[in-house]
């Protein structure tokens, strides 16, 4: 149990002159929740407050450029003009109600900007047709000069700090780096020339600020590509700019060609507390704070890193996207209560498609001008909920927030639909602590909870709800020659009785759902790590540990599509595929099954334009799904609401966003 009076992640730390009263960070992150023009809107007002409210102790807003050349995204948040600090200012005021300290990360984007122009050190980047214009020694002090501008403009606007963004391979990071940096001058070559712009930079804002404003320096720990920079450079750079009179020190990871470290899927292992070590090192060597981040989950974890004394905060992104309140209900010894983030990468995924950032399992996350809570209803109703999967639970929990009498049925013995399932691969665990959540919040709310219990439409009607969500989720289609035999089941059916799996294998459907069936199957013996990529733009290189018993099975994957893993997010399709390979599993995209035998599996691959035979005991069905009671529960009295995979299959996300919109209007 946590109590902000008593353990450490509670406790206020002094930064120069400013004091942050907790050990929470709410770091930097693209939200698009800017105007075209780059500036503050009531929406990315609304979406900052929500984690004020929730108790961040410092609040770092989101990447704002220099200049109006560099963007990496249509609405770059934007700080070099007068004109834009009465926007800023409004959103630091609000903050500042609830005891936040506020900072701004300032950036130029170099190379590495996803849109033109760019400018670089030295004319490399991942994007190697069109890397950018070399920075003349002219155009460097014009930058600097631009960075200063914008720290000003960041303290008329009421921050209380700034931070210099160096990591990430963007343009500071990009001459501290000497995979980027292969100047001949003074800005390049040794430790001490790629460190100049940098501390150039650092001390002129240091004099146009002063002694007692508080500046940090945030730089990637380990780049993760081959030449990059390391471990023993890292500290070294944290004793440098001590030395410069940094106010702190924030470490992240990565670069643009192996941004995966930066925000790491939830299918790698090595990304869980990555940068720990690294602020340990660091901690060791200055006296400064040092923040820590990446892959840090639990409030147990947090507390043993600050009483180790290996970070002296801990930066929280995408656990305070899925539980804004994750900090008051740490500090107040509610864990149990927190919504935990999946790390599915959904929030990027959204971002890279240039829409407002999103949460799989949130869905008031950038939205919150437009569901700011759940808010009673006018009229209490009778609320019938048909399925216990997540879009049921959803449904359940919000309508009985807002005040209605609510019945859940569920034909099976537990709550949770096929999350019971998802949750069995591996790192797949924190699927199963979302539905242990759902439970808990429906418990506690007292919802009506009938399991093996699968409700009729007449009884239904004998019911006289007012209204009713269908939520009874979707079957798999038999539609292939021979799919009803005796050696074929679903990959549900597989992965909650895997007794019932033969030693050989064949999955039909390589989205994620047989790619996952499969990754499980394979007993995860193989367990990968990033060593960073070839070079810039490149392929990422990885090791394999054997961490387990090698699984006796022998798996394909047989899929119809020119791909396997087509509906994953890049990360996890890309960890996920590595895996897959170097544990044997034989993988065969372009193949249409034509039937299903006792022996096996007849395919025509498509790209071959061959007859193929895959001898199986087991056939596992991962694809091919259809909505359950398509046709029923029509012309009722009352309303039937359908939601998650009622109204098309889907993801979690799909799921609980049908629902929760749904169940906010009734």
């Amino acid at each position: 149990m946590y109590n902000k009076n008593r353990y450490k992640m509670g406790t206020p730390l002094q930064i120069g002159k400013m004091t942050v009263k907790n050990r929470i960070v709410f770091p930097p992150m693209n939200t698009n929740l800017t105007s075209e023009n780059g500036c503050v809107t009531p929406e990315m007002e609304e979406y900052y407050v929500r984690r004020a409210k929730g108790g961040a102790g410092l609040i770092v807003l989101e990447a704002a450029v220099i200049n109006g050349d560099t963007k990496n995204h249509p609405g770059q948040p934007v700080l070099y003009d007068r004109a834009q600090v009465a926007g800023w200012a409004h959103l630091v005021e609000r903050l500042h109600r609830y005891d936040a300290r506020v900072g701004v990360e300032l950036v130029h984007y170099g190379s590495e900007a996803s849109m033109l122009p760019r400018e670089s050190p030295s004319g490399l980047s991942k994007y190697k047709d069109e890397p950018g214009t070399v920075l003349t020694k002219e155009r460097i002090k014009e930058i600097q000069l631009e960075f200063v501008n914008s720290a000003k403009l960041a303290r008329q606007a009421g921050m209380d700090c700034i931070t210099l963004h160096a990591c990430h391979g963007y343009l500071l990071a990009e001459f501290l780096s000497p995979v980027f940096n292969q100047r001949t001058d003074e800005y390049g070559g040794s430790f001490e020339n790629r460190c100049r712009f940098l501390l150039e930079t650092l001390d002129l804002c240091r004099k146009e600020l002063g002694p007692n404003f508080p500046i940090f320096v945030r730089y990637s720990a380990n780049e993760f590509i081959l030449g990059g920079r390391e471990m023993e450079e890292c500290v070294e750079l944290a004793k440098v700019l001590e030395e410069h009179g940094v106010d702190a020190v924030d470490i992240s990871a990565g670069q643009p060609s192996a941004y995966l470290m930066t925000t790491p899927p939830n299918c790698l292992e090595q990304g869980k507390k990555l940068l720990v070590p690294y602020s340990a090192a660091i901690k060791r060597v200055v006296k400064v704070p040092v923040f820590t981040a990446i892959g840090i989950r639990e409030p147990e974890d947090i507390e043993e890193i600050l009483v180790k004394e290996e970070a002296d905060l801990v930066c929280l992104g995408r656990p305070q996207l899925a539980d804004p309140d994750y900090v008051n209900k740490a500090l107040n010894g509610e864990t149990d209560q927190i919504r935990h983030c999946l790390s599915c990468e959904f929030c990027l995924d959204t971002l890279d498609d240039d829409r407002r950032i999103c949460c799989a399992v949130n869905p008031e996350t950038g939205r919150e001008r437009e569901y700011n809570g759940i808010t009673k209803a006018e009229v209490k109703k009778r609320v019938i909920v048909i399925g216990g999967g997540p879009a049921g639970m959803e449904a359940a929990r919000v309508s009985k927030i807002r005040g209605h009498e609510v019945i859940l049925f569920d034909k099976n013995p537990e709550l949770g639909g096929t999350l019971n399932a998802a949750k069995v691969p591996p790192h797949k665990e924190m699927i199963g602590r979302l539905v242990e959540w759902y439970k808990l919040q429906l418990k506690e709310l007292d919802v009506d909870i009938r399991l093996n219990e699968e409700i009729t439409e007449e009884a239904l009607d004998a019911m006289k709800p007012d209204a009713v969500f269908l939520a009874a989720g979707a079957h798999y289609i038999k539609r292939i020659k021979g799919s009803d035999g005796p050696n074929v089941i679903d990959a549900v059916q597989a992965l909650q009785n895997p007794s019932q799996v033969g030693k050989r294998i064949v999955i039909v459907g390589g989205g994620a759902s047989g790619a996952e069936t499969a990754d499980y199957f394979s007993g995860a013996s193989m367990e990968l790590s990033v060593k960073g990529a070839k070079e810039l733009g490149g392929e990422v290189l990885y090791d394999f540990e054997q961490v387990g018993e090698k699984s006796n099975k022998e798996i394909a994957i047989v899929e119809m599509l020119p791909e396997i893993c087509s509906d994953m997010d890049v990360f996890c399709k890309e960890v996920v595929l590595s895996t897959l390979q170097e544990n044997g599993v034989s993988m065969n995209p372009s193949c249409r099954v034509d039937e299903i035998t006792e022996e096996g599996v007849r395919a025509f691959d498509m790209k071959g334009e061959k007859e193929l035979f895959f001898p199986a005991d087991t056939v596992i069905l991962a694809g091919g799904l259809r909505s359950n009671y398509e046709n029923g529960f029509a012309e009722k009295s009352y309303p039937v609401l359908r939601i998650g995979d009622a109204i098309r299959v889907g993801k979690i996300k799909d799921a609980i966003y049908t629902a929760y919109y749904k169940a906010c209007e009734i």
